[in-house]
């Protein structure tokens, strides 16, 4: 090959590369710039943070007021459990996308906003993911970052307890965040009070749940089941956060309830005919308050050392419905 050939192939892999990259960095909605520039202005050691929680909008009209709660708690950044919109793929797809743009892009201007995979984002078409990728600059669905003393790890829509690769990938990042406060974010739940079938959310032990309590998981956070959510099994905390605008379900299972869980939901409507307020919010000391309406919110994380605290804040009122120290 001469000489020439040689220098043509390297200019256009050069072009390819910047390409990419000014993809990712140009994306106003990509995370990761946000993200580097904030650790610039804290330091590698920083041992204090606050992010939040929120998913399942859907393009919801209640997600507006949900992000000017967020914007008034002023995070570091945020991490979401999906479903930011109805239809991911094909031409709906589009569509649901301009519409978050419309909606929230001001918000994801503004902070760092890690994204992760629901059923909605891939559903409409073959190009779910991938239309979910270019919208947010991200180079793949499954992915993990760190900030500070904490780790934090992004999981697929699909169940992974059968796939020995993304087990693998997740023990490995596990295993490399020794020391550190570990999240995991994801849509799918391992457990819940709401409306999802066993077959989808099993509510039980799994390889990967296992791993969570090996690994000392600090909490796994999810969506899906349009209600809100906050147990403990073995030593891992599990807290559903779905409340960013989509229609709240009902509490299906809450027989499956821990004595010290809090949860809120829509009753069934079995109870509702027998005169029960539609939606109730149960706090962890079993103290139960009714509600004539459905309530939308957003989860708040702190960080301070060794600490780890949670508020589930009402996005009308501004009310901290429940807060917990979970380490």
């Amino acid at each position: 090959m001469s000489v020439y050939k040689y220098i043509v192939i390297a200019f256009i892999t050069l072009l390819l590369s910047i390409r990419t990259n000014a993809q990712e960095i140009d994306n106003p909605y990509n995370p990761e710039p946000k993200m580097k520039a904030l650790k610039t202005k804290t330091g590698k050691h920083v041992a204090t943070m606050h992010f939040l929680v929120f998913g399942d909008s859907k393009g919801s009209r209640h997600f507006p007021n949900v992000l000017k709660r967020a914007d008034s708690l002023q995070p570091d950044f945020c991490i979401t459990t999906a479903d930011l919109v109805n239809t991911g793929g094909g031409k709906k797809g589009k569509q649901d996308y301009d519409k978050l743009d419309k909606m929230g892009g001001w918000f994801m201007r503004k902070y760092p906003m890690w994204p992760t995979v629901g059923n909605h984002e891939e559903s409409g078409g073959d190009d779910g993911v991938e239309n979910f990728t270019n919208f947010f600059g991200m180079k793949k669905a499954m992915y993990s970052f760190e900030y500070g003393n904490a780790k934090f790890i992004a999981l697929p829509w699909p169940k992974i307890n059968n796939d020995r690769v993304k087990l693998k990938w997740l023990k490995k990042e596990l295993r490399n965040a020794k020391g550190k406060h570990i999240f995991i974010f994801k849509h799918r739940p391992h457990y819940t009070l709401g409306a999802k079938s066993y077959k989808d959310v099993e509510g039980k032990e799994t390889k990967t749940t296992k791993l969570y309590d090996r690994y000392n998981v600090t909490a796994v956070f999810s969506g899906h089941d349009h209600i809100y959510y906050r147990t403990k099994r073995n030593t891992t905390n599990y807290i559903i956060s779905a409340g960013a605008g989509a229609t709240i379900y009902p509490l299906r299972r809450e027989n499956d309830a821990l004595k010290n869980d809090a949860y809120y939901g829509k009753r069934t409507d079995e109870n509702i005919k027998k005169g029960h307020a539609p939606y109730m919010f149960r706090a962890a000391n079993g103290t139960i308050t009714n509600l004539p309406e459905a309530m939308y919110y957003v989860l708040s994380v702190k960080i301070d050392g060794d600490r780890v605290s949670i508020e589930m804040i009402d996005e009308k009122t501004g009310k901290v419905w429940d807060r917990a120290l979970i380490k």
